[in-house]
């Protein structure tokens, strides 16, 4: 008899709904409980709400990140779930009532969490009180699911198995971007067409505009890059700080686009030599390289390592002038031949048919 699968997450998150539909399309059972509206830097679509697979439940907001499912254990025994994946870190409230569901019943539980990464949460009462409780919950759990290599040395260096922990590998829908790929017609984006025939390298940043991408970064970077660089910042975020970016790219070569689905993309990524990522992010790394673009970034959630060749694939730089030295010692043709090598390196070993591989086989 096929398991009833349950994913538990916070919020629905847009990079994962490939993954999602993917699990449908391969017919596996499985449900889906999350909040479904935006909040914050987490934007949902109206057609979320029409999934199939996502579980009406209640919940009420903390603050701008944490969701809480009051009746969740409830729920629980309604739909008797087999096995229950469900998000680490900031549902970590969420995650008692599912540790008492498969304690009761004898069911598999696994979570899925990027762990501490990049960050330092300090070491506070409160936070040594989380991670008490934190660690309790991921000794009692089948396994850890990973985001990347970098993650899995942080689960291990809280003396977890190395079998216990498993990197997933996050990515993005790789099959949509073939697809995309596949039927593309070349164009120009509006905003561009009066300098495609001015010979400049196109550079790209995708991702929310948020402090914590360093954004204001890429305008130091472009003024010292000079005229012969034109950068396209494709992305949305609180009017206020977008101001505060205006002003800083003031007498750069640039152009904010704002926000883009994953369909309308390509003629901007079409135009652009490399993608750079100045701050954290990492899927945006997996998304440019999927449209063939390599990555220049600095340190961003672990994922940068797993997917980042040194002058194959991009190159990971430490300051500045580390990238700036890079980008002008590169040819139109050395772009190119990154780009190709970002796309093929992907696909063969980050697409999401690799991530939903790792998945199954664990559950």
């Amino acid at each position: 008899m096929e398991k009833e699968i349950l994913i538990v997450q916070r919020f629905y998150y847009n990079f994962r709904e490939g993954f999602f539909d993917y699990l449908c399309d391969i017919n596996y059972k499985f449900k889906l409980i999350n909040a479904t509206v935006s909040r914050g830097k987490v934007k949902v679509h109206d057609e979320v709400k029409q999934k199939s697979f996502i579980v009406k439940t209640f919940y009420f907001f903390w603050g701008e990140k944490y969701v809480i499912f009051p009746f969740l254990f409830f729920k629980l025994i309604r739909l008797k779930p087999d096995i229950i994946v469900s998000e680490g870190g900031a549902n970590t409230v969420n995650n008692f009532p599912i540790f008492l569901y498969c304690m009761l019943f004898r069911r598999k539980y696994i979570i899925w969490d990027l762990g501490k990464g990049f960050a330092n949460f300090g070491n506070s009462p409160m936070r040594r009180l989380y991670m008490r409780l934190y660690i309790f919950l991921l000794k009692h759990a089948d396994y850890i699911f990973g985001y990347n290599t970098l993650s899995k040395k942080y689960f291990l260096s809280l003396g977890f198995d190395e079998s216990k922990v498993i990197i997933l590998n996050n990515t993005v829908d790789t099959r949509k971007i073939k697809r995309i790929k596949s039927g593309y017609i070349p164009s120009i984006p509006d905003e561009l067409s009066m300098h495609v025939s001015k010979g400049y390298t196109f550079l790209i940043y995708v991702g929310a505009l948020v402090k914590s991408k360093n954004i204001e970064d890429l305008a130091e970077l472009m003024k010292m890059l000079g005229d012969k660089y034109y950068l396209i910042i494709v992305g949305e975020g609180a009017p206020e700080y977008k101001s505060e970016l205006e002003k800083s790219f003031k007498g750069t070569n640039h152009v904010f686009a704002g926000y883009k689905k994953s369909e309308q993309l390509l003629p901007y990524y079409s135009l652009s030599a490399f993608s750079v990522l100045p701050g954290l992010g990492g899927l945006s790394i997996n998304q440019s390289m999927a449209f063939g673009v390599p990555v220049i970034c600095r340190s961003a959630d672990g994922a940068e390592k797993d997917l980042i060749t040194p002058d194959k694939t991009g190159y990971i730089y430490e300051n500045l002038c580390e990238a700036y030295d890079f980008i002008v010692s590169k040819s139109p043709d050395d772009w190119k031949r990154m780009g190709q090598n970002s796309e093929i390196s992907l696909n063969s070993s980050h697409s999401v048919e690799n991530m939903m591989t790792r998945f199954i086989s664990y559950l």
